[in-house]
């Protein structure tokens, strides 16, 4: 938490109170938001895709406003995997960050499941 406190400071010193509130304050209320967003809303609206043992869902409206979290029945269903967004069509953008990663070598062993592994827990189309 020091870290939190540390830097507000040096926002607060920088650009005073401006530089504070827009980038500490709001930037933290936005942020706790869509990490509560990801938690209620796509336990409650979007499909589900794989067999998860939860209520997860996939919805892709969240996933577009917090980087692919929304695909977040994905997610539970394949907990190892770096990519939320399973489909070509389901945007990632974390994903596409670690692949970047990858790609200059500051991220490896990146997972992400087999075709084996998403059919055997795709659920019945309905």
């Amino acid at each position: 938490m020091w870290h939190q406190v540390g830097q507000a400071l040096l926002l607060l010193a920088w650009g005073g109170l401006p530089y504070f509130i827009w980038g500490f304050v709001i930037r933290i209320l936005v942020t706790m938001h869509m990490t509560w967003l990801v938690n209620s809303a796509v336990h409650i609206w979007g499909n589900q895709p794989y067999a998860s043992g939860d209520n997860s869902r996939n919805n892709p409206l969240v996933a577009l406003l917090v980087f692919g979290d929304g695909w977040h029945n994905n997610h539970h269903a394949f907990e190892y995997s770096a990519a939320h967004g399973l489909e070509w069509w389901q945007v990632d953008f974390s994903y596409y960050l670690i692949c970047c990663l990858e790609r200059v070598g500051l991220a490896w062993d990146v997972r992400r499941p087999s075709l084996a592994a998403m059919a055997a827990k795709r659920r019945p189309a309905v």
